[in-house]
């Protein structure tokens, strides 16, 4: 009974440790990735609202100029009369001022093209400062996932497999088993057989296939 109720411990310890081993994989793969994005969001998101606030005033711009290069012709003979009549009466300044305006309307649209232009540029800008910010967090997340990676590997390949295997060894020689134990159970059936995806994704990354 008392060994039964060992037996019962130990595997529920084994079983504890999978399962933490398991949680901090999948807790570090979606803190790295959590992490990546907001910081992505956070970063943009000033070029964003910009970005949405030009748009918004080229779109303006345009609709402004269409319903202004409809109004100048007519607006140009009106100030022209205006100026003509001014002229009559001998207010010469007032005449010039009244052509003066026309002329300001008449340049309007050239002005709005410049600003669309000034616009388009500095979208294409933000779209470049939008692709240096995506690069430069991916640099920073990639170095943080390296980390955690090869921390993993160590703990897996190197304290865990080669522990394990050394620990076997040590073992046989200690209970005088010799080569039975490792015969029975060979070092490499401690991993995932070949019809396995851990077995696929090793091979993937460990084999040269990628």
């Amino acid at each position: 009974m008392n060994a039964q109720l060992e037996t019962q411990t130990t595997d529920t310890e084994v079983q504890d440790i999978y399962e933490e081993i398991s949680g901090t994989l999948q807790g570090a793969f979606a803190l790295l990735v959590q992490r990546r994005d907001q910081q992505y969001a956070d970063a943009i998101e000033p070029l964003d609202e910009e970005r949405d606030t030009l748009e918004e005033e080229a779109a303006s711009i345009a609709e402004a100029r269409l319903n202004l290069q409809k109004i100048l012709p007519a607006t140009a003979r009106e100030a022209q009369r205006a100026a003509d009549a001014l002229m009559v009466a001998g207010e010469q300044n007032a005449a010039q001022v009244k052509l003066a305006e026309a002329a300001e309307a008449a340049n309007a649209p050239e002005e709005m093209n410049k600003r669309q232009r000034d616009i388009t540029a500095r979208i294409e800008a933000i779209e470049r400062e939008r692709g240096a910010i995506a690069r430069r967090i991916f640099d920073g997340w990639y170095a943080d996932a390296q980390h955690i990676i090869r921390a993993a590997e160590h703990g897996l390949f190197v304290t865990l497999l080669n522990g394990v295997e050394q620990s076997m060894i040590d073992y046989q020689a200690r209970t005088g088993t010799g080569e039975t134990l490792i015969k029975l159970f060979h070092v490499t059936s401690l991993t995932a057989d070949e019809r396995s995806a851990e077995w696929k994704a090793g091979s993937r990354w460990y084999g040269g296939g990628r």
